[in-house]
């Protein structure tokens, strides 16, 4: 698996955040500086049009499994500011990545065709 961990600046904090109308607008303090509010974007996963096993995202704040077909994506947002959820993606039955998305972090993950994950996430 490739992890990267990239620090996003103010400009793609406020992008982000959904705590704004517009970008031209300075950003809210309404759920905190650092974290990211309700309707941003916590984890998405796309799945290769010519990956061919089974991938499925394990989502604990959402208390389901989604199952991922090649070529889907699904995103799961906060429901409430700076909400955090423990997620779990599972290739072919087996794990392949877990995390807890903190209230500051939008992750995204990729399988590849051959099966393999890579997860790049961004920090507000």
């Amino acid at each position: 698996m490739k992890r990267r961990r990239v620090l996003a600046s103010l400009g793609s904090l406020v992008a982000l955040s959904g705590c704004t109308s517009g970008l031209s607008e300075p950003a809210s303090d309404e759920c905190g500086e650092f974290q990211l509010c309700e309707g941003s974007q916590m984890v998405r996963v796309f799945v290769s049009p010519e990956f061919s096993g089974e991938a499925m995202l394990d989502a604990e704040c959402r208390d389901k499994d989604f199952e991922l077909q090649a070529g889907d994506s699904k995103t799961i947002r906060r429901e409430v500011d700076a909400e955090t959820c423990p997620v779990a993606l599972y290739v072919d039955g087996q794990r392949r990545y877990r995390d807890t998305i903190q209230d500051y972090e939008s992750t995204t993950v990729r399988v590849n065709s051959s099966g393999e994950v890579e997860v790049e996430t961004v920090e507000v």
